[in-house]
């Protein structure tokens, strides 16, 4: 009787190609974390800049408020009735 084919031995896949596959995925993961990393520092200081912005803007309108002679963000008492 010879070896077929249908024996679990000639079906078996290489024991090089079982231990790739983990190592190429492991290395897959970690590209992919640090881009996430990456994008995350970026949206980061993305957000920072426009926190900046936003908060330049609102001292904008607060002194433009201050100039009007009002508080910001009180109503006159003839807007309040």
């Amino acid at each position: 009787m010879g070896a077929s084919s249908d024996s679990p031995v000639a079906n078996s896949p290489k024991p090089d190609q079982h231990e790739a596959a983990p190592e190429v995925d492991l290395a897959q993961t970690l590209r992919e974390l640090t881009k996430g990393e990456q994008t995350a520092t970026a949206m980061e200081a993305n957000l920072t800049n426009l926190e900046s912005k936003l908060d330049a803007l609102l001292a904008a309108f607060e002194h433009l408020e201050e100039e009007k002679g009002g508080a910001p963000g009180q109503k006159s008492k003839s807007e309040g009735n």
